[in-house]
């Protein structure tokens, strides 16, 4: 099977072909050039929101062998063969115990490493590996060990391509590929960027706290996070934030909103229902989960925190994976670890669009911004969640050299960028003291030119900046930008819609826009290359794990 013609075959379905997005498309293009070079277990670099299940889909579609699916979750057998069901596949297989829609002549069929584990292997040209962190274990090494398997090519698919210990996964892989960066994900609307908030005096003391295989002792670090002063301070600062969201003008301050939808990531089963207790005496709607809750009361209380019944719920190793709830807008993290897989499982639950009565989601909405509460330590241990790192087969994940750099406030304890002088949310100025008179000098007069220059002069003024942003290919949201800067407030909303409907209509602003995003493109693209290069020849020169960055 060294020369199998990969996802080369005409769909046998006559449903409407998904629509792939570009980085997809491009995934897969690039996997049929893999495979022809001989490459046989291939690592698909794949973040919370790159659509896995779209390309998983994809790949079985178009597939000229049998394919066999393996992940470890019913959430996400249920995921799979329902993306499968959209594109007119329907004789698919199931192989996990007790359940209805076993088939086991079907040619394409989705397991549970579980029950596979146990019974007679299926033919398989094609394994396809869902949250391939895990790959390493022992069941999953069984399995694609077995001599049925010997010349099958191995897809493993992960948002975190390394082992739960931070090790990485170059015994099982010979390649990786980056599908799609949080960066590239933000920036297109599939993925939204969260507001971050530190727990700040409510942090729990962790020196007593024995790691044990790579993490914190369960049984310990339980009992430290059931202090009653740590799961109260979870439910105030929860009451305190929940409801509350940037102010959409921009200024300094926040706004009363919906209370998100939340998900609590709670140490053990006590730690849990302690925190779900807590919360229900404070009035809210909030359940519990963990690993004996049955699968049909499980699914309840699931569809209730999707649809609103549930404001919480608080949970235990349960929604880290195959939980798809893009109305869940906020995370709490009451789990410590030392592993940054749990660390990001836990916050790509929320990150995905959603607005009520749009499905593809609405960024303009207040209810759309994802919020992490952090009194886990896990922003301070691991970075933050949707940050871009360098990923390799053969050593630990470092951090980018251009990451974004963002500090707390010692105000509000809100994670905010470097470059910030004052806090968005709550006002505290970062500057040193003797700067901080000068600032409020400069915002005096910013005061005094929104409040006596003539709103003639205003506009002129913005329609200057409209003609520069034109001029240089900036985006119609500069001029705005340029005016708040200057009068220390937003142009009219009007004057904004005007100059979007310009732009719009203006292809050589747009071919300008369009001109200097690929000259930085390409400029970030060498960059990327020269810092690739140094690190490189840092290594050749005996460099170590401290070279490049923080590892983890």
């Amino acid at each position: 099977m060294s020369t199998l013609p990969l996802f080369s075959r005409e769909p046998l379905t006559d449903a409407k072909p998904t629509k792939l997005r570009k980085y997809q498309d491009e995934a897969i293009k690039k996997l049929r050039t893999l495979v022809r070079a001989g490459k046989k277990r291939i690592l698909l670099v794949a973040p919370t929101g790159s659509g896995k299940m779209v390309l998983i889909a994809c790949i079985v579609l178009t597939s000229s062998v049998p394919v066999l699916v393996v992940v470890d979750r019913k959430e996400l057998i249920d995921q799979c063969v329902e993306q499968l069901r959209r594109m007119g596949i329907t004789n698919v297989g199931v192989i996990r115990a007790d359940d209805e829609r076993t088939n086991p002549n079907a040619t394409i069929q989705v397991a549970s490493i579980q029950t596979i584990s146990r019974r007679t292997k299926p033919d398989a040209g094609i394994i396809i590996i869902d949250e391939a962190h895990i790959s390493a274990s022992d069941s999953y090494q069984t399995l694609l060990s077995n001599e049925k398997y010997r010349d099958s090519i191995v897809l493993g698919f992960t948002a975190t391509p390394i082992r739960l210990d931070g090790r990485p996964l170059g015994n099982t892989y010979e390649h990786m590929e980056v599908v799609a960066t949080y960066a590239q994900l933000i920036k297109d609307g599939f993925i939204v960027a969260p507001e971050c908030w530190d727990g700040g005096s409510n942090a729990p003391n962790l020196s007593s706290v024995r790691i044990i295989g790579g993490d914190y002792d369960e049984g310990a670090l339980g009992e430290v996070m059931r202090d009653k002063n740590l799961v109260g301070g979870l439910v105030d600062h929860w009451l305190k934030l929940a409801h509350m969201y940037p102010k959409p003008d921009g200024t300094i301050g926040m706004v009363e909103g919906p209370r998100r939808r939340t998900i609590i990531y709670a140490v053990n089963i006590a730690h849990s229902k302690d925190v779900c207790d807590r919360f229900a005496a404070a009035g809210v709607r909030i359940a519990h989960l963990d690993g004996e809750t049955k699968e049909g009361p499980r699914e309840e209380i699931l569809a209730a925190l999707a649809n609103g019944e549930l404001e919480a719920v608080s949970n235990c190793n349960i929604l880290l994976k195959g939980t798809d709830i893009p109305s869940a807008k906020c995370a709490v993290l009451a789990r410590p670890t030392q592993s940054l897989v749990l660390a990001r499982q836990s916050v790509g639950r929320i990150l995905r669009p959603w607005h009520p009565g749009c499905p593809l989601g609405c960024l303009a909405h207040p209810s759309q911004v994802p919020l992490v509460l952090d009194h886990a330590g896990i922003i301070a241990a691991h970075g933050y969640p949707h940050e871009d790192l360098h990923w390799e087969l053969t050593a630990k994940a470092r951090r980018m050299e251009k990451r974004e750099r963002l500090k707390i406030c010692k105000g509000c304890f809100a994670h905010v960028k470097s470059a910030r002088s004052l806090c968005p949310y709550c006002g505290y100025m970062f500057v040193p003291e003797d700067d901080k008179e000068k600032m409020i000098e400069e915002t005096q007069q910013q005061l005094v030119r929104r409040s006596t220059t003539p709103e003639d002069m205003k506009r002129a003024f913005y329609d200057s900046m409209v003609r520069l942003a034109k001029s240089r290919g900036w985006k119609p949201g500069a001029a705005a930008a340029k005016f708040k800067g200057h009068y220390g407030a937003w142009p009219a909303y009007a004057w904004s819609e005007e100059t979007k409907a310009s732009f719009a209509c203006d292809p050589e602003w747009q071919a300008a826009l369009e001109k200097r995003v690929a000259e930085k493109e390409k400029r970030e693209a060498k960059e990327e290359e020269d810092e690739e290069r140094a690190a490189i020849q840092e290594e050749g020169r005996g460099g170590g794990d401290d070279d490049g960055g923080i590892a983890f």
